[in-house]
């Protein structure tokens, strides 16, 4: 289980590196949004594509994404 763990922190540390710090929570934690460079605005549909896209790119399964979103929420908490 820890090695789990270990890959979805990683996962988590790989999607706040492909934002660029672009990415915020919303909501007491509840809602990630990632600032969409093309539309000047602040997107949650976005965040949910590169959290499922870099879950794939992991070989992820689709309940995994849950997983990796708990992990990345809980490194934003920890850098605020």
């Amino acid at each position: 289980m820890a090695n789990l763990e270990k890959l979805y922190q990683n996962v988590a540390s790989q999607i706040i590196q492909k934002c660029h710090g672009a990415i915020q929570l919303k909501k007491h934690g509840k809602i990630i949004e990632v600032y969409d460079v093309k539309r000047h605005f602040w997107s949650k549909g976005l965040a949910g594509l590169i959290i499922k896209d870099q879950c794939k790119n992991a070989n992820l399964k689709d309940w995994e994404i849950s997983h990796v979103r708990t992990f990345l929420i809980k490194e934003l908490q920890s850098s605020k």
